[in-house]
């Protein structure tokens, strides 16, 4: 005998949810086969689901396609360059002497190191963006001489513009994780009105036997699966 099975994905529990809200009104006419509170609770979290869902899916799609976006990579590589650049340029200033050894830990640099800083990754770049920056701006505060070539000034622009997209992108990562944290909230609620629902829509349609009865029922969006021993033995029998 088939069994009913409460939908996986959030797709199938909108679809589930939409067949039962949809079918309880024929030609604008209320069937009584759901009680109108089960009704109006399936239709309002219905629109409630959909919209979280809908909201979700279009902001992965835009993260999708932003994580292959050559814009953003070209402005991530332009300040890998110039951040990197420009910390090679204050070392070489200090070995000749021209910049005193313990002005280094104002970019965050260790005073009796010479090493560049692991720019690898989209976070790296953004902390020293910042820290080389703030030390410059520091130094030449102090009367200290600028740095050219790349000047300061020109390292700004390109790291404030890789700066803007990077924020953009975590903005719209917390927006995801925000609205698919929503809709992990509402599956347990989603689940069990979908469950209240099915138990009406077999109790209207139980005067009904056999196909006619799952057919009237699975219009109404009650989802059956054949249980395996019964596949089985139809495969049997049809050798």
């Amino acid at each position: 005998m088939p069994y009913r099975r409460l939908p996986k994905t959030d797709q199938a529990r909108i679809r589930a949810l939409k067949a039962a809200v949809d079918s309880s009104t024929q030609n604008g006419i209320y069937t009584n086969v759901l009680s109108h509170n089960t009704y109006h609770r399936a239709k309002d979290f219905l629109e409630r689901f959909s919209r979280e869902v809908a909201v979700y899916r279009r902001c992965v799609s835009e993260q999708s396609s932003k994580r292959g976006n050559k814009e953003y990579e070209a402005a991530l590589k332009k300040a890998r360059m110039y951040v990197s650049h420009f910390i090679q340029v204050l070392s070489m200033s200090i070995m000749r002497g021209e910049i005193a050894r313990n002005k280094r830990p104002y970019y965050g640099l260790p005073e009796d190191e010479d090493t560049i800083p692991n720019l690898f990754s989209e976070s790296s770049v953004l902390e020293w963006g910042v820290k080389i920056v703030e030390g410059e701006r520091r130094r030449q505060g102090e009367g200290g001489v600028p740095i050219y070539n790349p000047t300061m000034g020109r390292v700004s622009v390109v790291f404030e513009l890789f700066k803007g997209m990077y924020e953009r992108q975590q903005q719209l990562q917390n927006r995801t994780n925000e609205a698919l944290g929503n809709i992990s909230d509402m599956r347990y609620e989603a689940d069990e009105i979908i469950f209240e629902a099915w138990g009406e829509i077999e109790k209207a349609f139980s005067v009904f036997q056999g196909a006619e009865r799952l057919k009237k029922c699975a219009s109404y969006g009650v989802i059956y699966y054949d249980r395996p021993d019964r596949k089985r033995k139809t495969e049997k029998e049809n050798d």
